[in-house]
């Protein structure tokens, strides 16, 4: 699991916990107040409410924004089906091209080993799916 993948997990846990501290009830909360400080002035409805829908809003936003998390980890990383579906595609389209240059050439010009080597990376990203990264 990448880090973005655990970030995302991490998001919706304390969403999940924002949740729960929505669900708590109002005399619950009173209750823990007057026993910590019993001089404490009372806590009136509208502002548990208030505290509820903002709340409920920020893990609203928090799991949106996990979700979008989640495609974009999805879009940097490589499955395994997604690699060998892309590989298996690009072998077969590459299968018997010699477009670069003669490789027995007795000059030392190599520049053609970059230009094999880019044409192979096009063509495992063209062959990786509509979900997959676009680099290799």
């Amino acid at each position: 699991m990448d880090a973005l993948t655990e970030l995302n997990v991490l998001g919706l846990i304390l969403s999940a916990v924002l949740l729960a501290m929505a669900c708590i009830k109002a005399d619950r909360v009173r209750a823990w107040r007057a026993g910590i400080n019993p001089s404490a002035e009372e806590l009136s409805d509208a502002s548990f409410v208030a505290a509820r829908v903002i709340l409920v809003a920020l893990a609203g936003v928090g799991i949106y924004l996990c979700v979008q998390g989640f495609g974009v980890s999805d879009d940097t990383a490589w499955d395994d089906a997604e690699f060998a579906t892309a590989v298996k595609g690009a072998t077969e389209a590459l299968d018997g091209s010699s477009g670069f240059g003669d490789i027995y050439a007795e000059d030392n010009d190599t520049g053609w080993i970059d230009e094999y080597a880019t044409k192979i990376e096009q063509e495992v990203v063209e062959h990786g799916g509509g979900d997959a990264p676009s680099t290799a």
